[in-house]
């Protein structure tokens, strides 16, 4: 005799295997029941499905865990794919920043100066726009720092303050090691000083700070001789 429940039940299993476009061959090669056991489901005939048979409906009809044993006794079934939409992402990991420096090549340095030119054109041209000459302002400064940082560079690796001059440096970047430096800043005015002092321009630093600039461009031409060289054999 085929009871509602029953009958219900293998509703539910027939109208699932149907809309998964299967036949019962392909729902037991799919790691559920056999055919028998499937035909008996869904006419609701027979014993009620063993918890064997209850697990393997779930497996094949791609219901999530204890679907078909809820649905035997008046549930209804969750789909995977429903309760896959439900799930909670799991948690990312807090982005890690990256290191404080990177290198900067020359070629680089040469694009950002061309927008970096035509920004202060801009801002020459319309002096009316709002807020446009303080945004150039701050890209000089800014600009400043990064080609600032790449001649202390390069003067560190050239010689320092006793280095060769080379005409194209001060005509390119003369700006950078004029005095007194103009800026604020504390950080970038010593930065500037340190400059001038890699330049031979340091006469007017007090002893004081003539060592510590020296001891610095020492530790940094140390530096560059150990990556250089590499590790010890």
């Amino acid at each position: 005799m085929v009871t509602s429940t029953r009958a219900r039940f293998g509703q539910y299993v027939y109208h699932r295997r149907r809309l998964l476009n299967l036949t019962q061959d392909e729902v037991t090669a799919a790691g559920g029941p056999s055919d028998a056991a499937q035909t008996r489901a869904e006419n609701g005939t027979g014993p009620d499905p063993s918890i064997e048979t209850l697990r393997k409906l779930d497996l094949a009809l791609r219901w999530a865990p204890g679907s078909a044993a809820r649905t035997l006794e008046g549930g209804e079934p969750v789909p995977l794919e429903s309760s896959e939409s439900r799930r909670i992402p799991a948690e990312r990991p807090p982005l890690r920043l990256g290191p404080s420096q990177i290198p900067l090549d020359l070629e680089t340095l040469v694009e950002l100066l061309a927008p970096h030119g035509a920004v202060n054109r801009i801002a020459e041209e319309h002096p009316g726009v709002p807020g446009l000459s303080d945004a150039a302002a701050e890209l000089d400064r800014v600009v400043s720092k990064i080609t600032g940082a790449y001649v202390t560079r390069l003067l560190e690796v050239n010689g320092g303050p006793s280095g060769p001059r080379q005409p194209l440096l001060e005509f390119a970047f003369g700006h950078l090691l004029e005095a007194p430096p103009s800026t604020a800043d504390p950080v970038e005015r010593e930065e500037a000083l340190y400059r001038r002092y890699l330049y031979g321009r340091g006469h007017d630093l007090d002893a004081a700070t003539r060592e510590r600039y020296r001891r610095r461009w020492e530790s940094a031409t140390d530096h560059v001789g150990a990556a250089s060289n590499g590790p010890a054999a």
